[in-house]
């Protein structure tokens, strides 16, 4: 029975899920941003005029660089050097990562800000900011015998006309002042106290009346202040340069501030290398006071030797056997002095508090690797560790003891092996001695006598000229040493990195145009209703048919009333369009419903059927709502008896058709309301009376109950020719209208189309609808 025409219209894809009907509408959001203008230009004033509050009042901040090279990292005394280059000073040691965690180190920062004249700081605010005045303030800061008063906020603000200023804390402030004072007085509070000076030149800045802030630092919290603010990082990948940088809105008083760590730092480093330059010196010092005294016993006793016995020299023979026991006496010396060192690191390895690293085994002549390689980590890891850039709570902390205790595990374990070496080599030169001493008994008693004392003279003579040397190059060492590392750029100051204009502007345009967007985006996604045309095409592509303007009238028979109004013209368009759906159809059945209750279905259903009726088209208008019947209302007929009653066997079919005033109209009202309009409404009695109706009318209107709520209309349908799905603006819902329109087509429910209801156009535009430009209003 459906027009295949209409068919073909109507048919619809399936992929339209219930979901799609939440999607942003692109068209629909660019048609009400056109339409809310107003809003984004009142945005982009209100956005333009913060931007330049906000650049007016926000102070700006300064990025102060500095870079330092890092000295390359010298190489170790190798194996086969003798023992004057053994007292070589070792080189520092230049990891750079241990570097970058030195520089920015508690114990270095905190010697830097001890040698500055930070503790007291001048300032203004601005908008969430604060400058400090520094080094031009306009007041001058005397701290009293007592101490400054710390972890206080004071805000002065100068009255020029009582000649005095009003000194108050902030609520920040860990105590509470508020009084009167005069430049000249003191001010104590909290245990401390200060004297507020003017500076005569700046009197202009404290004299405007503006507030002037004063704060006191402690020397620690002045130190945490600077460590959070410094970024120390490598200024090239594979390169030894860091980069120290502060970001802050003074950079006069962070230019001195990396100037004197950088200052630090170098000098840090130089003062290492003179104080193991002088451990060094000590050392040898110490081994050449006992050499000294034994040189001067020999020196007497070989004297008195030779004058007593009148013997100036001795034979080839014993001369011989001199140079050998002198150089066996000399290796003797060696391995004793490497014993000395070994009972050093020895002892130093069993202070757990010691945080200073180690003499160098190359400094002592000893060319183990092993031994070289632990005490060079030991000396890195130390230097990390008493840094306590980590901070003294911090895991890696722990972590860093835990790595220096085992480093000294391992070098003991080491030393063990070493100094059973050492023992093995002296008793191995003792026994040469002893063979030595032996050849010299063979010699006469005179000369053997002789030789003993040469032999203990020689050996002193050189081990004093050695260790002389040795102390000689050490303090020539100690006098030249320069540090591992020099400043490549001394501080200075960038541009102000914020706030930079053209981002701020951007950003505020941006925003002017994001905000409203925004609002009408999540708008569009709250909202559940059909506010236009492009909302349907969303859910689904069946035909839209017809637009009803807004109707302010309290009746629904606009047509037979209101002949000439746009909504009559409405109806007649759509009865032309129905026409030419229908034309080869004899007694065209078409059936009006709707998702929910309200969309107007009934008032298009009489209006449909009385636009039929004018046309000379004998058309009948059924009232199958069986649950909510609304015809006989509209048209004061008798609702008493309906087609319920035909149903149940209860009257005949031309008792239930009532004819109106109305030419070509006849209606048939729904009646009582029935226990069981669903089973009434899908009956036998039911198909066979439109069969029977066909054959006396040229058109039949259903007006039908709505088929999102219930399947009383699935009868109804299946004879239809056309079936009209009502549509209301700003009141039918996406999620329903879409669920229902799935329904009906898995029912098999064929020759749908869509019927806009409500519709109120903007001014005289009566073609409004179909350009997209809804604005839908409820029907009342």
């Amino acid at each position: 029975m459906i027009n295949p025409m209409t068919q073909e219209l109507s048919e619809t894809p399936q992929h339209h899920q219930a979901g799609v009907s939440h999607m942003i509408n692109i068209r629909k959001i660019l048609m009400m941003m056109l339409k809310n203008w107003y809003f984004y230009f009142l945005g982009i004033v209100i956005s333009i005029a913060g931007a330049y509050f906000f650049m007016k009042h926000k102070i700006p901040t300064y990025r102060v660089e500095t870079t330092i090279l890092i000295g390359e990292e010298g190489n170790p005394q190798g194996a086969g050097e003798d023992m004057l280059q053994g007292f070589a000073l070792r080189p520092g040691v230049q990891n750079l990562d241990n570097q970058l965690l030195i520089v920015r180190s508690y114990s270095l920062i905190r010697k830097a800000v001890e040698e500055l004249p930070f503790e007291i700081d001048v300032y203004r605010k601005g908008y969430r900011s604060q400058a400090s005045f520094y080094p031009m303030s306009p007041i001058r800061i005397e701290v009293g015998e007592e101490g400054p008063p710390y972890d206080s906020e004071f805000i002065f603000q100068y009255n020029i006309e009582e000649e005095n200023f009003h000194l108050k804390t902030s609520s920040r402030s860990a105590y509470y002042l508020d009084s009167i004072y005069t430049f000249g007085q003191e001010i104590g509070v909290n245990g401390g106290s200060f004297i507020i000076h003017p500076q005569p030149e700046l009197e202009d800045i404290y004299q405007a009346g503006g507030k002037i802030f004063i704060r006191f630092y402690d020397k620690e919290r002045l130190t945490d202040l600077y460590m959070s603010r410094l970024m120390v990082d490598n200024a090239t990948r594979d390169g030894s340069i860091i980069s120290l940088s502060l970001e802050g809105p003074n950079r006069i008083k962070d230019v001195i501030f990396l100037d004197k760590l950088t200052e630090v730092y170098i000098n840090n480093n130089l003062e290492k290398k003179n104080t193991e330059a002088l451990r060094v010196t000590e050392f040898i010092s110490a081994q050449l006071g006992d050499v000294t005294d034994s040189l001067k016993t020999t020196e007497k006793q070989l004297m008195d030797f030779r004058s007593r016995n009148m013997i100036m020299d001795v034979s080839a023979q014993a001369q011989q056997i001199i140079d050998q026991s002198v150089s066996l006496e000399n290796e003797m010396a060696r391995l004793n002095l490497e014993r000395s060192y070994f009972n050093y690191l020895q002892e130093y390895l069993s202070k757990d508090d010691n945080n200073k690293a180690p003499i160098a085994p190359a400094s002592m002549g000893i060319v183990d690797p092993l031994l070289a390689n632990l005490m060079q980590e030991l000396a890195g890891l130390q230097a990390e560790y008493f840094s306590k850039v980590a901070g003294e709570r911090n895991p890696l902390q722990g972590q860093l003891e835990m790595r220096i205790r085992n480093t000294k595990n391992s070098i003991k374990e080491t030393l063990m092996g070493l100094k059973l070496a050492n023992q093995m080599a002296i008793d191995t030169v003792k026994g040469q001695i002893k063979q030595t001493n032996a050849k010299a008994s063979g010699l006469p008693i005179k000369e053997r006598q002789l030789l003993g004392f040469e032999r203990q003279f020689n050996l002193n003579n050189a081990l004093y000229t050695f260790l002389m040397q040795r102390l000689a190059e050490s303090q020539i060492q100690s006098a030249s040493n320069t540090p591992d590392n020099e400043i490549v750029d001394p501080a200075r100051a960038s541009g102000p990195v914020s706030p930079i204009a053209q981002l701020v502007f951007a950003f505020a345009f941006a925003f002017a145009l994001g905000f409203p967007t925004t609002f009408i985006i999540l708008k569009e996604l709250i909202n559940n209703k059909i506010t236009c045309e492009e909302d349907l095409k969303l859910i689904t592509q069946l035909p839209v048919v017809a637009h009803f303007p807004h109707s302010r009238l309290s009746y629904n028979t606009v047509v037979l009333n209101e002949p000439d109004s746009r909504i009559s013209e409405s109806f007649r368009s759509l009865r032309t369009r129905m026409d030419f759906f229908t034309r080869d159809i004899k007694c065209p059945i078409i059936v009006l419903s709707s998702s929910i209750p309200g969309e107007g279905k009934t008032f298009a259903a009489i209006n449909l059927a009385s636009a039929y009726s004018l046309a000379g088209k004998k058309t009948l208008l059924v009232g199958m709502d069986l649950r909510r019947p609304m015809l006989g209302k509209s048209f004061d007929l008798d609702t008493e008896i309906g087609l319920t009653d035909y149903l149940i066997g209860k009257k005949k079919l031309n008792e239930v058709i009532k004819v109106t005033d109305f030419k070509d109209l006849s209606i048939i009202t729904s009646g009582p309301i029935p226990p069981n309009p669903g089973e009434l409404s899908s009956s036998d009695r039911a198909r066979d009376m439109f069969e029977v109706l066909k054959d006396s009318y040229d058109y039949i209107i259903v007006d039908s109950p709505p088929i999102g709520v219930v399947s009383d209309i699935y009868l109804a349908s299946s004879l239809a020719d056309a079936v009209l799905m009502m549509v209301r603006h700003d009141y039918t819902k996406k999620n329903v209208l879409s669920a229902t329109l799935a329904e009906v087509q898995n029912n098999g429910i064929g020759g749908l189309s869509i019927l806009v209801n409500d519709v109120k156009a903007l001014g005289s535009s009566y073609r409004y609808a179909y350009k997209y430009k809804y604005n839908y209003k409820q029907k009342k």
